[in-house]
């Protein structure tokens, strides 16, 4: 048996045993939701200059985004497939995936690895380096895109990410140096790909619910209340953590790809900051990453493969402008990777 088929298969095991994370790693392999690619962050010249500045990226609420139907889709998607998958087993079954049905519309997911369905954040980026559909953002001012190299992000040193109030209260608490406090805070750079494809979508969505009946299947050979809990726990954190994985068909062109933040605070525990700005008339709730080396250590240099500006009345000077921040600012490795954007687009 091949490495990857004896992987999955202690995967397929430990999920029918309900640990949630296990599933997951099934759906990631069977679905490739992460690909090895560079992965391209678009921005306005404002955002690019904190950036690399404070060596931060700020995760925005998914409610607040430009698909209003963000996060419902998902949710939708998983009722309707459940109703349809209770109408073709037995009354037993019937009940869990009813269950399952019913959480949908709980704040929390029921299981051991808790997620929100109220508060969550995304990292946004898009496989695509130079994209029209995400140019037209910008109107005739030019955007930039911040490609990150993905195998030097996952190298040694690296980058990770750190929630920054995480990071402060560490040291605070602590008063070591970064790399003593922060090992098992961080969280590695991997964004996971977006599915568009309705036929695609349906496919992750029935294999999850699969894998929540073997769950279920599983357990019931002993106490059906028992496995009752434990499937319900299982299929409902496998649900909350992958709905914000779907989007509407007609953002395909994004071509995204997200890290997500469920924003959920245990009893007792100490609140992080949501801080907030302006966007398009509306108040936009984000949250703060620090970016690091994988040990939890200052950014030497960026993992940046190339610097795209779009296109805009003022490209050229907007590459002029950027090329000489960097410079002045200790990243002159960077200036020899800015680009212009090929695409002839300006907004009339």
């Amino acid at each position: 048996m091949a490495i990857l088929d004896e992987y999955q298969e202690h995967c397929r095991i430990l999920a029918e045993n309900g640990n949630p994370m296990s599933g997951i790693s099934l759906l990631i392999n069977q679905f490739n939701l992460i690909s090895n690619s560079d992965v391209y962050h678009y921005t306005d010249v404002g955002g690019f200059i904190s950036i690399m500045q404070n060596r931060e990226l700020w995760a925005s609420h998914i409610a607040f985004m430009n698909d209003k139907s963000e996060y419902l889709h998902g949710k939708d998607l998983f009722r309707r497939q459940l109703e349809r998958k209770m109408a073709a087993v037995e009354s037993q079954e019937r009940e869990f995936l009813y269950r399952a049905a019913v959480s949908l519309d709980d704040e929390m997911s029921d299981g051991f690895f808790t997620a929100s369905s109220k508060d969550i954040f995304s990292l946004s980026f898009s496989h695509a380096s130079d994209s029209l559909e995400m140019w037209r953002g910008y109107g005739k001012n030019s955007g930039i895109a911040i490609g990150f190299d993905r195998n030097r992000c996952s190298s040694i040193p690296g980058m990770c990410l750190i929630r920054k109030e995480m990071y402060g209260r560490l040291q605070a608490e602590q008063g070591r140096k970064a790399q003593e406090v922060c090992s098992g805070y961080e969280q590695d750079f991997i964004p996971w790909t977006v599915l568009y494809d309705d036929e695609r979508k349906l496919e992750l969505v029935d294999s999850t619910i699969e894998l929540g009946l073997s769950c279920y299947r599983n357990y019931s050979k002993g106490s059906r209340s028992r496995a009752l809990a434990v499937g319900n726990q299982f299929l409902s954190d496998m649900i909350f953590y992958l709905i914000p994985f779907f989007k509407h068909r007609g953002f395909a062109g994004e071509e995204e790809c997200r890290i997500v933040e469920r924003f959920v605070t245990a009893e007792g525990e100490e609140a992080y900051d949501i801080h907030y700005h302006e966007r398009g008339g509306i108040v936009l709730p984000y949250i703060k990453y620090m970016l690091m080396d994988r040990r939890c250590r200052p950014l030497g240099r960026m993992p940046i493969r190339e610097i795209v500006v779009g296109p805009g009345v003022k490209q050229g000077k907007v590459m002029e402008s950027v090329k000489y921040f960097l410079e002045k600012n200790g990243m002159a490795y960077l200036a020899g990777k800015v680009r212009a954007s090929s695409i002839p687009y300006i907004e009339t």
